[in-house]
């Protein structure tokens, strides 16, 4: 991301590979999607075992606009752990906290699931083409994406920067990086406010940050690993999943100041998903459903809190 502070969607719709899990009788219950269809609760190699309770039996409206009726499908870009990301022990599952908020959700509103697995530039075109009922994978809510979809907020984040462990080029702040080479992941918030944050050393008469790009996350981060460059600016729960994975290895040099919300994205206009959407989320952060899932990913569950 960059992650996901990252994501200003991109012109080109990637499709990628479809799961889909879906349960027959009255009303469905979703199941977390594997290629041999049977279901399977995976937690992350380290991860402490979840503490959600079960959703709550409160009944809520589903809505009627969906693209196939019963069914509430979801354009996801899973490479983003602890978001998203495919279970170590099968990497045909999906799981992380926003897959299985996801499937909470589509279980509270009696639907049935299905994943899109979508590379992260075809996010939005693919909902805007009718590819997917909604987005939903830790993308920030932004004017821009605003402007084709609508959205509600799930999840509070920020960015940082990271720098190798005893920050030994002594970077504090946006301006200590001008002249230094930093990763990001393309096409998002991060490349936005990098750029800005160069232009700002211009003006002051110092060199430029030297910005290199990544199409995947993974490849933003092994850029630190191997030492190209001096830091990676990423959000918090990307930096927070790989320091935990890399103990000791990596500080965080500064948190970049703001009030970013991730959002799940649904069509313009459609009221029906929106009211549907944040009552359930409503009534899982009620219940605990969403604390035990950000336990179970080292989230914070305070983050919470923009859910009303």
């Amino acid at each position: 991301m960059t992650g996901r502070s990252k994501r200003l969607f991109g012109l080109v719709a990637t499709a990628g590979l479809i799961l889909s899990a879906c349960t027959g009788g009255g009303g469905a219950n979703s199941q977390v999607p594997t290629v041999s269809g049977t279901t399977a609760s995976v937690a992350p190699t380290g991860a402490p075992p979840s503490t959600a309770a079960s959703p709550s039996a409160v009944a809520i409206t589903a809505p009627t606009s969906l693209l196939k009726a019963g069914e509430l499908s979801n354009c996801v870009d899973i490479e983003y752990s602890p978001m998203e990301f495919f279970a170590p022990s099968d990497p045909n599952t999906p799981v992380g906290f926003d897959v299985e908020s996801y499937q909470a959700v589509v279980k509270k509103l009696g639907l049935t699931e299905k994943i899109v697995n979508t590379g992260f530039d075809g996010l939005i075109p693919a909902l805007t083409a009718g590819r997917c009922d909604i987005v939903w994978t830790a993308l920030y809510i932004n004017e821009d994406r605003l402007k084709v979809a609508d959205a509600v907020p799930y999840f509070k984040s920020s960015h940082q920067v990271m720098v190798p462990a005893g920050n030994p080029k002594g970077v504090k702040s946006e301006m200590d990086l001008c002249g230094l080479k930093i990763s990001i992941q393309s096409g998002g918030l991060v490349e936005k406010v990098s750029k800005t944050a160069s232009d700002a050393c211009v003006a002051a008469g110092k060199p430029a940050i030297t910005i290199q790009g990544y199409p995947k996350v993974a490849d933003e981060l092994q850029q630190i690993v191997i030492g190209r460059v001096d830091g990676v600016w990423e959000t918090d729960t990307q930096v927070a999943d790989f320091r935990l994975k890399n103990p000791g290895k990596y500080d965080i040099a500064f948190t970049v100041g703001g009030d970013s919300k991730y959002g799940i994205y649904f069509g313009k206009g459609k009221a029906d998903l929106g009211t549907a959407l944040s009552a359930s989320l409503k009534a899982l952060k009620d219940d605990g459903t969403l604390a035990g899932l950000a336990t179970k990913y080292n989230l914070d569950p305070a983050n919470l809190d923009v859910i009303q």
